[in-house]
């Protein structure tokens, strides 16, 4: 069974970076590299939706890690962690100054690709893929198989 939650656009401030290639979170124990062709996707559905393209931040990699990893290790899904850490405190944690933040969390997708494609598929996923005001994302995901956890995050500093 394939879940999925959103989680709408918060608010405060800071910076941005980019990469090419193959991007990695690698600060966790199960790192997800971030194809381009993920990135293209992600990029593509927001030009076509009149929204700028967004940039691979690792600071979101390693909150979208964090949150991914915590939610592996506990039952469920939901955007606050069992620390009781939101989108923003991870956010703040690994050093990205988000003025606007938002979530997109999911596990049973089998790849980076079938994860993106249920969240263009879902009104409230989409709303945050395609928000203009984002300038950085980050994808990461924990897990095998039918247990694999992902955590979209889309910010802007």
């Amino acid at each position: 069974m394939k879940s999925v939650i959103s989680i709408a656009a918060l608010s405060l401030v800071a910076a941005c970076g980019a990469a090419t290639g193959t991007i990695s979170t690698s600060t966790s124990p199960s790192p997800v590299a971030v194809s381009l062709a993920v990135s293209n996707m992600l990029n593509e559905v927001r030009s076509v939706n009149g929204a700028g393209a967004v940039v691979y931040d690792a600071r979101l990699g390693v909150a979208a890690q964090r949150h991914a990893n915590d939610m592996l290790a506990n039952p469920g899904i939901a955007h606050v962690g069992s620390d009781e850490s939101t989108p923003g405190s991870r956010a703040i944690d690994a050093g990205y100054n988000y003025r606007n933040l938002a979530e997109n969390v999911a596990r049973g997708y089998s790849d980076e690709e079938a994860v993106l494609r249920g969240w263009i598929n879902s009104p409230l996923h989409q709303a945050n893929n395609i928000n203009p005001i984002y300038e950085d994302f980050a994808l990461a995901k924990a897990g095998s198989g039918s247990s694999q956890t992902w955590v979209l995050m889309l910010g802007r500093e």
